[in-house]
């Protein structure tokens, strides 16, 4: 937490830095004298999570990925299944099986029990696959629509609130989050209204 607080009074810091430092680079007018930027540099936040909770495509997604999730749960119990009927026949034979008999399904069931854990590995990865699948598209459309209100409204920069600390704290006239859920609700091809 305090690394995310340190990187985003450096961020900050780099802000006005950069843009003072724009400023007195900035070219000068015609009577030579430099154009001053009397704004400054403009910083507002919105909440993430309040924006993805809001987002129409989020339900579909959650159905998607909990659909991933059910299945790969239903392959898994079937390898485990599978693991547990070969366990229970060597409990059941295993009193009357020579040692190299003993020996070959032990290691069997180890190599099934390997078998087992691979499936889980791979499943994991499916699920996090469509996770990453469904999740990229919602990210993008925040991305642009970040972009937009930021523009629109004239900041230079925009941060993340989204975080469980009790100590975040900014002026409710800088949280973007209601404009930047409007731009995701607006039709596409609607001309964005100006502040």
């Amino acid at each position: 937490m305090t690394l995310v607080r340190n990187i985003l009074a450096a961020l900050l810091l780099a802000g006005v830095t950069l843009a003072s430092t724009a400023n007195a680079q900035r070219p000068s007018t015609t009577n030579g004298s430099a154009r001053p930027d009397a704004r400054g540099t403009r910083v507002a936040v919105f909440n993430s999570r309040v924006v993805f909770d809001s987002m129409p495509e989020r339900s579909r997604a959650e159905s998607e990925l909990a659909l991933a999730q059910a299945q790969a749960r239903v392959t898994l119990e079937s390898a485990k299944d599978s693991l547990r009927a070969a366990v229970d026949d060597l409990a059941r034979f295993e009193q009357t099986m020579s040692t190299r008999e003993r020996e070959a399904m032990t290691l069997h069931l180890r190599a099934r029990e390997l078998l087992v854990e691979e499936t889980v590995a791979r499943l994991d990865q499916e699920v996090q696959r469509t996770f990453t699948g469904l999740r990229q598209p919602m990210i993008d459309r925040l991305r642009h629509a970040m972009r937009v209100v930021r523009d629109r409204e004239g900041y230079d920069l925009l941060l993340d609130i989204a975080d469980d600390s009790p100590l975040r704290d900014a002026a409710p006239a800088i949280d973007l989050t209601a404009a930047i859920l409007r731009e995701l609700r607006r039709p596409v091809g609607d001309a964005p209204r100006h502040r």
